[in-house]
């Protein structure tokens, strides 16, 4: 009879430690919510959120707008029947975007990369050259602080103007590749 009477008193001091313990974890859990990510979106609720609203009704947007790629650059350049069945395919620049082109058309130093592809063949290279304005070229040599530029593929433009570079860029692809040889050429400009 005696342990039955202490069991009783047992039972309600664990009852009453059980309770403790779960009431314990209960308030660490909510205590550990606040501090990590919450389910909206990873950020803890007392961190500022960035305005995702959508803009005002004719307020300007500074969403970005990205520049055309190198495969639609080439797309939008028009057919040029002197190539004969050759394609470029890709026209970019190293450092610039060929659309819109430089800020300053007068200042432009930048390298032209050109895919070429024969669809007869389906042989597919690669062509680079130098463009670049004499004020470009001037800046160039001080901001490398150079004496001299060598470029063995080198185009100068008065100032940059897209339809002119590919009509000189045209004009080196036919002096230069072996499909041309012994066809007719245009006069070109050189020293």
């Amino acid at each position: 009879m005696l342990l039955a009477t202490l069991a009783v008193p047992m039972d309600g001091l664990k009852f009453l430690l059980l309770v403790l313990v779960g009431g314990g974890l209960l308030a660490l859990g909510r205590w550990s919510s606040r501090l990590g990510p919450t389910i909206s979106g990873g950020v803890p609720g007392n961190m500022p959120t960035p305005d995702t609203a959508e803009p005002l009704p004719g307020a300007e947007s500074n969403a970005k707008v990205w520049p055309p790629s190198a495969e639609e650059v080439a797309a939008s350049l028009p057919f040029d029947p002197a190539l004969g069945n050759l394609r470029i395919r890709k026209f970019y620049f190293k450092k610039a975007d060929a659309i819109p082109g430089p800020d300053d058309p007068e200042v432009f130093a930048d390298e032209l990369n050109i895919e070429l592809y024969d669809p007869e063949s389906g042989h597919a290279w690669w062509q680079s050259y130098f463009v670049a304005t004499p004020q470009g070229l001037g800046k160039l040599l001080r901001e490398k602080s150079w004496r001299y530029l060598h470029a063995p593929e080198i185009l100068v433009f008065p100032r940059y103007n897209l339809e002119e570079i590919r009509r000189a860029v045209v004009s080196r692809i036919r002096a230069e590749n072996e499909f041309f040889k012994g066809k007719e050429q245009a006069e070109e400009e050189s020293l």
